[in-house]
């Protein structure tokens, strides 16, 4: 395991104490919402691999019990990253349900930027909450944005000349490759290409080009789940920021994609795109949260973190043979009709 992995197979002693925590977690006002339950029963199954008749078996744990059993940081860290994902998925937004994974932080010693991003969800108007988070997530745009060959270290945000002329090529690469799928990407579902005026166009490059190689479509489960999918990969800081953003645009409606800034408050109260309009959050969309499970998997089983390298440099290799390389395992139920873009992995 390396320092940024979620360990994974999750060991069955761990799996049944992170289970019988978010159990406890959930457990307020009542018990958990229809939505809460099917969120908590895809992570059970698909990175706990825990069955139903095991789940049955378990007694939720409190908080003292859960920090008793669960000392390893990694486990604390992950008991969290699930909590919060269980938290933005009760609605109406819920105090009781933050302050038990508020005492349940506090019992793990743990209390990470993403935490209070949450508490400023709950007790600030969406303006000042969106710019508050867009004050912490300004630290991690470099590390999650497209890097540029022979510079080393994270990407510059903006872009310059090399990198928008290497934009630009991108629709004469053949059929197949990285480059071209890309930028079928953008076209069948409608949307702009990164451009000098498109805020911050590196990060939304190496965004899609994730987008592109995980297979997932750029919709509110989508993007729920390729969060999922580059947190299994590399449980790093600003993936865990990233994949969090997920879930604050396309589960509660804090804020969206603007024009002349990265983000924009909306406080609709759920997903705010395709047609949904705030009415509710992408996880309560059918699929929603077997395909968020399956990301979890996915992401644990490639080798080596493709999310953050040059992308550009690389785009005219075959689509193909790039997952191959990291053994990107398709997806069970495919967004989107490409089979020749699959390779048969073991």
């Amino acid at each position: 395991m390396t320092p940024h992995r979620i360990p994974f197979p999750v060991s069955p002693t761990e799996a049944r104490h992170l289970a019988a925590g978010l159990l406890g977690l959930i457990d307020a006002e009542g018990g958990p919402t229809a939505e809460q339950h099917r969120v908590f029963s895809a992570v059970a199954s698909h990175l706990l691999a825990l069955e139903d008749s095991q789940l049955q078996e378990l007694e939720p744990l409190a908080p003292g019990a859960l920090a008793a059993v669960l000392p390893e940081p990694c486990w604390r860290r992950l008991f969290l990253q699930m909590g919060l994902i269980l938290d933005l998925c009760r609605h109406p937004k819920s105090e009781s349900q933050l302050q038990r994974l508020e005492a349940y932080a506090r019992a793990l010693e743990i209390d990470p930027p993403q935490l209070q991003i949450v508490r400023d969800f709950a007790h600030c108007s969406a303006a000042e909450a969106t710019a508050r988070f867009v004050r912490a997530y300004d630290a991690y745009i470099p590390e999650l944005s497209e890097r540029q060959a022979g510079v080393p270290g994270p990407g510059e945000a903006q872009g310059d000349d090399a990198f928008f002329a290497a934009l630009d090529q991108l629709p004469s690469l053949p059929y197949g490759s990285l480059g071209w799928a890309f930028v079928q990407l953008y076209e069948r579902n409608g949307m702009a290409m990164p451009s000098r005026e498109t805020p911050n166009p590196r990060y939304y490059v190496c965004h899609d080009m994730n987008h592109v190689i995980t297979g997932y479509e750029p919709t509110g489960p989508g993007e729920i789940a390729l969060g999922a999918f580059k947190l299994a990969l590399n449980n790093s800081d600003a993936n865990w920021m990233a994949s969090l953003t997920n879930v604050l645009i396309h589960e509660v409606g804090l804020f969206k994609h603007g024009t002349n800034h990265q983000f924009v408050a909306y406080g609709g109260g759920g997903e705010p795109y395709h047609g949904v309009n705030g009415r509710l959050g992408a996880l309560d969309l059918p699929g929603s949260t077997a395909l968020f499970g399956e990301a979890l998997v996915r992401g644990s089983a490639c080798r080596g973190d493709f999310s953050q390298l040059d992308h550009l440099a690389m785009a005219a290799e075959p689509l193909r043979e790039i997952r191959r390389r990291f053994n990107v395992l398709p997806l069970r139920k495919p967004m989107i009709d490409q089979p020749d873009l699959w390779p048969e992995l073991a």
